[in-house]
């Protein structure tokens, strides 16, 4: 007896969810975590202005470090990663107490920012210093060193905001 149309369609119809549920996963390796509260919680007062610059939004902790989105006072887009600082890492744009700032324009440390950014950055930190003197430094758990993040999530590293 031959099988019946509708039950092979129901079979096809199943695999391509499966084969859409598995690509629809690899595309997106890396996601905010959201099972725990949210490590960007005590930097949501960095949002809005900072000198020229502004913070769009703070993104909760990724693979070891805290997005912090920002436009450039023409509006361009940019992207600094928090990260805890370190004395012999890589070099970070600018650091705020414990807190290590990296620009994510997608280089491994050879590619030139722009100096626009890296002055965003810097004001960034400024602003992350007045916040720990009025309020203390941000617990921000499961932070890592750049040096961390290369060896646990060498994918994510400095992936910029697109």
């Amino acid at each position: 007896m031959k099988p019946s149309p509708r039950v092979a369609r129901r079979k096809v119809l199943a695999a391509l969810g499966v084969a859409a549920a598995g690509v629809s996963t690899a595309a997106c390796t890396l996601r905010p975590r959201t099972t725990a509260p949210s490590a960007a919680a005590p930097l949501a007062d960095l949002v809005g202005p900072v000198g020229e610059w502004r913070v769009e939004q703070v993104l909760p902790l990724v693979a070891g470090a805290v997005p912090v989105l920002m436009r450039t006072p023409e509006g361009r887009k940019f992207q600094v990663d928090l990260l805890r600082a370190e004395v012999d890492g890589p070099r970070a744009v600018a650091q705020a107490g414990d807190l290590a700032l990296y620009l994510a324009n997608g280089g491994a440390g050879d590619r030139p920012s722009t100096a626009v950014e890296e002055q965003g950055a810097r004001a960034l930190a400024q602003r992350l210093s007045q916040l720990a003197a009025e309020r203390g430094a941000p617990a921000i758990p499961g932070l890592l060193t750049l040096s961390e993040r290369l060896a646990s999530h060498r994918q994510a590293v400095l992936t910029p905001w697109s």
